[in-house]
């Protein structure tokens, strides 16, 4: 039976989707075309229908990663309130460094999830990588309000602070809440006391 052109796109988004999942939750290396091709429902013979390659579909997962990521931050340097908008983006920097965020299975952030492994790919998902982080911070530079600089700085505080937090979670509790808690005391009152001051 010949798959409609539709049915073959949809497909390959469906693919494409649980490879953003699967690499977020096993990393690059961690997931073979095999176990991607059967959480997605296709079969394994399949994949070179819709992929020239594994790093092909690493890419197009990482597009789509950071598609949903930029989205929301996107949303936040949408808000035309100057108050609402810092409201709106303390919101966004306690949740990313909460326990929550820590304690979830995949880290739904991709500068998380991916900064490791990615220097080990191949050139088109490192590249696919470099243009979701330009994205990223282009939009959080918009949300926060700050020059370019204040942002990078608060930008690598909350990455890093969750990324060290993650690491640790398991072995040493306190230490990973140490972490977070210094992100939250470093990075929140600056956008809380300008919401408040708005």
């Amino acid at each position: 039976m010949r798959v409609t052109k539709q049915r073959a796109a949809e497909n390959r988004e469906r693919v494409i989707d649980e490879a953003a999942k699967l690499f977020r939750a096993k990393g690059f290396d961690g997931v073979g075309v095999a176990e991607l091709m059967a959480a997605a429902g296709l079969t394994h013979g399949g994949f070179y229908n819709h992929f020239g390659s594994k790093d092909d579909v690493e890419a197009a997962a990482l597009g789509r990663v950071f598609e949903h990521s930029v989205a929301r931050i996107a949303a936040i340097a949408g808000i035309e309130d100057a108050a609402e908008r810092r409201r709106a983006f303390a919101d966004y920097c306690e949740r990313y460094v909460s326990t929550t965020a820590r304690d979830a299975s995949a880290a739904t952030c991709p500068m998380v999830a991916f900064a490791g492994d990615v220097s080990r790919q191949a050139a088109p998902v490192r590249e696919a990588y470099a243009e979701g982080l330009a994205a990223y911070l282009e939009a959080f530079v918009l949300a926060s309000g700050l020059g370019r600089a204040d942002a990078l700085r608060k930008f690598a505080t909350l990455v890093g602070a969750l990324t060290l937090a993650r690491s640790v979670a398991g072995s040493d509790a306190g230490l990973s809440e140490e972490v977070l808690g210094a992100a939250r005391e470093q990075s929140l009152p600056l956008f809380t006391s300008k919401a408040k001051a708005l």
